[in-house]
């Protein structure tokens, strides 16, 4: 039931990351203190993990692991991060099906990385079982739901694919990735004008404009504010994994608050949190607020997770989707002035239907293009697929994109 309230917000994730830079040399100096505590090499771990250094991530988790083997939190990590670096009969060994485990959702997270190993070494059949296992311990497991998914539609089982979004539905699943298969399910069954209301509709795209924060005379000085911190802002990401982020070329900053203007950071925050509450408390006087799936997960209690984008030249994102998300959003904060949504849609961010559809739902999903403006905010559920158009232009790009997260526990 969606709740007329306004959403209860809880810190942004980007103000508890902290800066790499002094990060790192404390854990590593409280490590040389205290070589044999499993928590300091785990923090180290997940420090890396943020920094999409599955390398070094592995390491410490090893160190982890060789202090205490008990941690499974440890173990789970450690998978992960050698399912990432292509080290599938390791991730075997280290969750050997013989330990037992109590909690749900962590064994959910064991059987996920067996699946996922397991398909990198060409085991589909048993992948399957572990997956299907995974969402029998847990079947909120967005990750699990994702990896069946796809084995189901890949294998043309789409009958099968869609009696498992159903049922899925039908325990009280309703993130991102549920939505996003449940609509490629319904395509794929030729069910395409009830895929198509939940794959993407126009009307459910917010776009609105941010009045500039107490103690700036104007939008436009606040934005160039904006994109000096985020710009200078020392810890730039731009090496990711294909398979793990969109990003074609872009750069992020994930740690926002350890620029030199965190107080600029914390405006936005707030802002767009104000923007985003008023935005579902719209959406809950709805007529369609009971038949919408997407709008009955609307979150009581949620946060942002939120990071920095830089972008010019080709750099752009592939097609994807927020599956970790409820809604999704962009600000943009400095925008070149070839972006146009005319011809090449130059710049642009662009919706449209799944890749795995797209020919099958060419004329009855729609594609639609907006072309950014500097103060704008967009925003739409993190289930529809997006890309954005590279500029070609040497100016940057630079927007302010976030997830609203659930912490309603599911």
């Amino acid at each position: 039931m969606v709740s007329n309230a306004s959403i209860v917000w809880s810190d942004a994730s980007c103000a508890n990351l902290g800066a790499p830079s002094a990060t790192i040399p404390l854990l590593e100096r409280a490590i040389a203190s205290a070589p044999k505590r499993a928590e300091l090499h785990a923090k180290l771990g997940n420090v890396f993990l943020d920094l999409f250094d599955f390398t070094r991530a592995a390491r410490a988790f090893e160190s982890a692991l060789l202090c205490d083997p008990s941690l499974l939190a440890n173990r789970i990590r450690l998978a992960r991060a050698c399912n990432v670096l292509g080290r599938y009969a390791e991730v075997l060994e280290l969750l050997d099906r013989r330990t037992e485990v109590d909690d749900p959702v962590a064994d959910a997270g064991i059987r996920h990385q067996r699946a996922t190993a397991l398909l990198g070494l060409d085991r589909a059949v048993e992948a399957e079982a572990e997956f299907r296992a995974a969402l029998a311990c847990n079947p909120h497991d967005r990750h699990a739901c994702l990896g069946l998914s796809k084995l189901l539609r890949n294998s043309g089982r789409f009958a099968e694919l869609l009696s498992l979004c159903d049922d899925l539905a039908a325990q009280g699943v309703h993130h991102a990735q549920l939505l996003l298969d449940r609509g490629r399910a319904l395509a794929l069954h030729g069910k395409m004008d009830d895929a198509a209301r939940l794959l993407f509709d126009r009307r459910q795209v917010e776009c609105t404009r941010l009045a500039p924060p107490a103690g700036f005379p104007d939008g436009t000085t606040f934005n160039a504010a904006v994109a000096l911190e985020i710009l200078g802002n020392p810890f730039r990401l731009s090496d990711f994994p294909q398979n793990e982020e969109a990003n074609r070329g872009s750069a992020r900053v994930h740690h926002l608050m350890c620029g030199a203007r965190p107080d600029l950071v914390r405006a936005l925050l707030d802002a767009i949190q104000n923007a985003v509450s008023s935005h579902a408390l719209a959406l809950a006087q709805t007529a369609d607020r009971e038949s919408d799936p997407w709008l009955k997960a609307m979150p009581r209690c949620a946060h942002l997770r939120p990071w920095g984008l830089i972008q010019r030249q080709g750099d752009f994102e592939e097609w994807h989707t927020h599956r970790g998300g409820w809604l999704s959003g962009v600000y943009y904060v400095a925008i070149p002035s070839a972006v146009s949504a005319d011809g090449e849609g130059r710049g642009c961010i662009e919706f449209g239907p799944p890749p795995a559809i797209a020919k099958l739902s060419a004329a009855r999903i729609e594609r639609w293009r907006y072309a950014p403006k500097e103060g704008m905010l967009l925003m739409a559920p993190s289930h529809y697929h997006h890309h954005t158009i590279a500029t070609r232009s040497r100016e940057h790009r630079i927007s302010f994109a976030f997830d609203v997260v659930s912490d309603d526990g599911n």
